[in-house]
């Protein structure tokens, strides 16, 4: 599994609420994945971030 993160991301920060151990918005203004791995056990927590995400800029492959 994985978690892609596209170009429209603005920095909300859903993301980064939803799972800190996961996202972090950077100075850069936008999110970046800070976790080493994903596992099946995330998949609940990560749907929720890509269907929570105001500019849809998170897309779960797997």
């Amino acid at each position: 599994m994985k978690i892609v993160i596209g170009d429209v991301c603005t920095g909300h920060g859903v993301c980064e609420v939803i799972r800190p151990d996961v996202f972090e918005v950077g100075e850069d203004g936008i999110a970046h994945i800070v976790a080493d791995e994903l596992t099946e056990e995330d998949r609940a927590d990560l749907e929720l971030a890509v269907a929570q995400c105001p500019t849809q800029a998170l897309r779960l492959e797997g």
